[in-house]
């Protein structure tokens, strides 16, 4: 691993004299890998392979969208055969180096945790109004119960550190925030789930949420402290996060200056095309609309909280399908007349 990044390093002097474009794209790459940040965001466990496929000479087109900062090098590479010949046997051994390091480091992280895990979900007797009482409503039953990390789990207040986002503690450490209601949105704006934080929100109450009611881990998670909530999953359940992508989204990722470049949505939109129309701030917008009954619940009981927060969601959710019912239908119209127009003519 350090010959690698040694021959990268000297690979960025050379550039950095007489290719500038290509010296800002090595930059970018080696702070990633400098940085303090997980080789699991650099290298995730799904990218493992591609990295193996290119470390021994076979072109792979899907190691640009998992590995952005790899791609991005590439991708200016074409135009430059002899820079080229002189950059790839470089990149080549730190591709290989990166997934042996990702791949040890997530195999570690499987046989060492300790799982302490209580009653089974299939035991439990589930009430269809059970939200009612423990103030978690999601769209999907419980799949599994959150289990106990001996270890990893523990109720020591986390102290700052040259290790911890600088973000994530003057948000949630450095003030005292009280608790509230967690939601989890899609990207068109319809409410997944939400439990209601006795505390301030939290890494656990994303990871819990998460774990507890998806059959399988969603392929992105966009998250204003994903720095934060990626090592946190994955160093818990690795096997149910490890294709995932945790991101950044755009508006939030300028107060992030300490974290790898790694996090940002942004890096992946260069890359991989599904990326490049998604709502990002779908999770800023959705809370927005709930803050319009804050006032309201914060002068009611616990129940009728529950109840009174339940109902807004649902009715918000209907008229969001409603409306994407419309514009899908108001689209299929328009197709309809452009192909009708295109037979006339």
């Amino acid at each position: 691993m350090s010959f690698a990044i040694l021959e990268c390093l000297q690979i960025f002097i050379e550039t950095n004299q007489y290719h500038k474009k290509y010296a800002l794209r090595f930059r970018q790459l080696l702070r990633q890998i400098f940085s303090n940040d997980s080789i699991l965001q650099i290298a995730q466990p799904v990218a493992i392979d591609n990295l193996r496929r290119y470390s021994v000479g076979d072109p792979d087109h899907n190691l640009a969208p998992v590995v952005p900062a790899f791609g991005m090098i590439l991708q200016n590479l074409t135009k430059n055969q002899q820079l080229k010949d002189r950059v790839e046997p470089c990149l080549r051994n730190l591709a290989k180096a990166l997934a042996d390091r990702s791949e040890l480091t997530f195999n570690n992280l499987i046989s060492q945790r300790q799982v302490v895990r209580s009653t089974p979900v299939e035991n439990e007797t589930v009430h269809v109004h059970e939200w009612e009482t423990t103030g978690a409503c999601y769209s999907t039953p419980r799949q599994r119960l959150r289990p106990f990390y001996e270890g990893r789990d523990s109720g020591v207040a986390q102290n700052r550190n040259t290790d911890i986002c600088n973000k994530y503690y003057d948000t949630y450490k450095k003030q005292k925030l009280t608790g509230g209601l967690m939601a989890f949105w899609c990207p068109h704006l319809v409410c997944l789930g939400f439990h209601m934080m006795p505390t301030a929100e939290g890494r656990d109450d994303v990871f819990s949420g998460i774990f507890t009611h998806w059959p399988k881990a969603p392929r992105v998670i966009v998250y204003d402290f994903a720095c934060q909530l990626a090592p946190y999953c994955l160093i818990r359940e690795p096997e149910f996060f490890q294709d995932t992508l945790f991101v950044i989204d755009e508006m939030h990722s300028t107060g992030h200056s300490s974290c790898s470049q790694a996090f940002f949505l942004q890096n992946y939109m260069l890359t991989r095309a599904s990326l490049k129309f998604v709502n990002s701030s779908a999770a800023e917008c959705g809370n927005a609309g709930l803050s319009r009954i804050r006032k309201s619940v914060s002068y009611m009981s616990e129940s009728h909280a529950i109840l009174y927060t339940h109902t807004f969601v649902s009715v918000w959710n209907r008229r969001r399908i409603r409306y994407l019912l419309k514009e899908a239908k108001n689209q299929v119209d328009e197709l309809r007349s452009t192909r009708f127009v295109h037979q006339f003519v």
